[in-house]
């Protein structure tokens, strides 16, 4: 069997060439030649006319205008005929057939009076009119090619498709500001949370200090001695609000394990004066020796054994710390004894009476 194709069979539609219709048939060939034909008769009346529009020169601009007259009204047709699928384009490929087509007419028909009847009345009209319409049409030709490529499907597609893509990056855009602003709400109410346990725990040292300053100065007032500080329970409450600040001190001050430790802010010592008399302690005349007895003294806790100093001043001795500047407690002769020495062997406990002058009377 033979399957080559014919020259004929490529032009009637029966192999390769589809239409609208199906094919193309005897008469539309015949159409076709006429047409061809013809359209160089109105192609070359066309761009006479429009060589006489352009300067001396530029003849060959007559030839880029036919595209705007007897060829675009070829390719519009074409288009309409093959190409356009929307009714923006079918609406613009058939509103510019007609007009390419008309424009051929107005020039074919003036380019006849031009040589026909050359100075009468409707030469000048039409002469007149088609210089002013043939630009217009061929502009209006390159709008047309715009508008045809706008309105395609596939410009629609790609379209939607950028119009969603550019919505899904603003809405996660938005997602991202919110857990950016989520973020920044959750460090400040964790700092926050942070600062307001500091603060309750600053709190808590202060009453703590509080009651240890209002417990000493009772202490120095009554002017209670050594003996009774250490074994009354007034001095074993003073060490446990010693011992509970301390706690809540370093509590306050460790560094949290996943965060980086905070720069220390240096403070300055809490003004003593209002605790115990502030008596410099000059290196010279002075007294070493261990404490004797356990106690609590000054607000500080002595240990027996533990180094102390002492300097007489009058009728009582100004008690200090080895190498410290100033004295933590001023008590009678009799209590720097018992300090120095230890108990004395009495059947009982004894209390100092008054302000540290007196006597020492069994209970």
């Amino acid at each position: 069997m033979n399957n080559t194709t014919t020259l004929t069979d490529e032009l009637t539609g029966k192999s390769g060439i589809q239409t609208d219709h199906g094919g193309i048939d005897i008469g539309d060939i015949i159409v076709l030649l006429l047409d061809a034909v013809l359209l160089i008769y109105t192609a070359w009346r066309s761009y006479d006319f429009l060589s006489t529009t352009v300067p001396s020169g530029f003849e060959i601009l007559g030839l880029v205008g036919l595209w705007g007259l007897d060829i675009g009204a070829i390719a519009w047709s074409l288009v309409w005929i093959f190409g356009s699928s929307t009714k923006y384009q079918d609406w613009t490929s058939m509103a510019f057939f007609l007009l390419d087509l008309a424009g051929v007419i107005l020039t074919s028909l003036t380019d006849s009076l031009m040589y026909g009847a050359k100075d009468g009345a409707m030469t000048n009209v039409l002469s007149g009119v088609s210089t002013v319409a043939i630009p217009l049409i061929v502009v209006a030709n390159v709008v047309a090619g715009f508008i045809y490529h706008m309105t395609s499907p596939r410009t629609k597609a790609m379209r939607e498709e950028r119009a969603a893509e550019a919505e899904h990056r603003r809405k996660m855009g938005e997602i991202a500001a919110m857990e950016r602003d989520l973020l920044y709400a959750e460090a400040y109410l964790l700092a926050k949370q942070d600062t307001l346990d500091k603060a309750v725990l600053l709190a808590e040292i202060k009453k703590s200090q509080d009651a240890v300053e209002k417990s000493t100065r009772d202490s120095l007032r009554d002017q209670v001695g050594i003996r009774t500080a250490a074994t009354s329970k007034a001095g074993e409450k003073m060490d446990e609000l010693k011992t509970r600040l301390a706690e809540m001190t370093k509590k306050l001050t460790a560094p949290k394990t996943d965060e980086t430790p905070a720069p220390e802010i240096s403070q300055s010592p809490a003004p003593q004066e209002n605790l115990i008399p502030i008596l410099q302690i000059p290196p010279a005349d002075l007294i070493r020796f261990p404490a004797q007895i356990s106690c609590n003294l000054g607000g500080q806790t002595i240990q027996a054994g533990d180094e102390l100093t002492a300097k007489k001043n009058v009728d009582r001795y100004d008690i200090g710390r080895p190498n410290a500047l100033n004295a933590f407690a001023n008590v009678s002769e009799e209590d720097f004894k018992v300090l120095h020495n230890g108990l004395p062997l009495i059947p009982e406990m004894a209390l100092v009476k008054g302000n540290g002058h007196g006597k020492t009377d069994p209970i």
